[in-house]
């Protein structure tokens, strides 16, 4: 068997490992919500109460990755994304157990500890172990894996065990299927080691890197796009999982499940558009273009959706496009993500931008939900393009701090 023919199957053993773990990040990222309503039954707590678990997680998990790419970049991706799904994994199963509403809180923190480490570990790894010719299909099948995650999770743990054997069944089965992946990683941890920062002076040289990185934070505006990118970006999905369907029935007078195909067509054309957006940036070398370029007419799409009043046919496919284009757009920004990381610093890069997620991921709903309860439901659909607009501003001056 020749070099290539290895490489290429090192590189196929990698990226199903990494894309597998950054499934089990977003099944668990959302397998409390579609369980609120027997949390409430069984607690007798409000949503109120139940909404603050999801608040706490992702206010910790944003907090901690934006530094614990320190780790990643000291002791190496692999072992960091085997402590993140252990940790989930292990808080989940644990929920299944709690005798009370206050456990579920701190079993939230255990798993933002877990969750913190998927963005820089995972990208740190297929940045050093895949070949640069592959490098934009990995990153595509990492974020295919993601979106199947956010699928998978309602699917599996609500109408396949609770419906039937209780939520209390669904954690627990949940977080066995994480430990028993993790198992699986395990066996072929080999194909994931990272060299790690072991000797005195390179650990006392990587502490004075680390505060150079974070003291020229806020003078390096490729990253502070990115991370307003990711912030923006996850602001517009959190508003439209949240309030899309209502704002459908609202607007429309919709029935439920009309309504509710706009987000799934949403979710399905993204998980499309990562795979050829994977395509697309491994073939064509213009990742700023294919990044700003599909993200502009995501947004022109959902500005029709809020603009124009259409049957419920046209907007479950501008759904569609939408999330198709906004997928396209996914590898090629992770490459300039990369490319504007300062030497040796890919952890710490992946780690600060992606916290945007949390950020935005926190902050969404609250705007989306202020614009509902005003009664302007078109502006849920005219929000996100507007974010999508200026998300495109962010991909143009991270380009100019990116090598590619």
């Amino acid at each position: 068997m020749t070099a290539p023919h290895l490489a290429g199957r090192s590189d196929t053993l990698v990226i199903g490992l990494v894309a597998l773990a950054h499934l089990l990040s977003h099944f668990y990222q959302v397998i409390l919500g579609p369980l609120f309503p027997l949390l409430k039954a069984e607690f007798g707590v409000s949503y109120t109460a139940l909404g603050l678990i999801i608040s706490v997680f992702y206010g910790v998990s944003g907090l901690c990755q934006a530094f614990v790419g320190i780790l990643v970049d000291r002791y190496g991706g692999d072992r960091l994304m085997l402590f993140g799904i252990v940790t989930m994994s292990s808080a989940v199963l644990l929920m299944g157990f709690a005798p009370a509403y206050w456990v579920l809180i701190p079993l939230s923190v255990l798993a933002a500890f877990g969750n913190c480490v998927f963005h820089p570990a995972d990208l740190s790894i297929l940045s050093a172990k895949v070949h640069p010719s592959r490098l934009g299909r990995a990153f595509g099948l990492h974020g295919f894996g993601g979106t199947c995650g956010y699928f998978l999770a309602p699917v599996i743990v609500y109408y396949g065990i609770a419906s039937i054997a209780g939520w209390r069944a669904g954690l627990v089965v949940a977080g066995l299927l994480g430990l028993g992946a993790a198992l699986l990683i395990y066996r072929f941890r080999a194909a994931l080691e990272m060299p790690r920062t072991t000797a005195k002076a390179e650990r006392e040289s990587g502490n004075s890197a680390d505060a150079a990185f974070y003291k020229g934070l806020l003078t390096n505006k490729p990253l502070v796009a990115a991370f307003f990118y990711f912030a923006l970006a996850a602001g517009a999905l959190a508003g439209l999982q949240s309030f899309s369907v209502t704002a459908l029935v609202e607007i429309y007078n919709a029935p439920l499940y009309m309504a509710a195909a706009g987000i799934t067509a949403f979710l399905g054309g993204s998980a499309v558009g990562i795979l050829i957006g994977g395509e697309l940036a491994d073939r064509f070398r213009y990742p700023a273009a294919i990044a700003s370029g599909s993200l502009a007419l995501a947004a022109v799409l959902m500005a029709c959706i809020g603009w124009f009043d259409l049957s419920m046919i046209a907007i479950i496919a501008l759904f569609c496009g939408v999330g198709f284009c906004s997928g396209v757009s996914q590898p090629s920004r992770d490459i300039l993500v990369k490319g504007a990381a300062p030497t040796g610093a890919s952890g710490k890069t992946f780690g600060f931008v992606y916290s945007g997620l949390d950020f935005g991921g926190a902050v969404g709903p609250i705007i989306f939900g202020w614009m509902m309860d005003g009664g302007e439901y078109r502006w849920v659909f005219l929000a996100t393009a507007v974010m999508y607009g200026l998300a495109v501003l962010t991909v143009l001056q991270l380009r100019k701090g990116s090598s590619a």
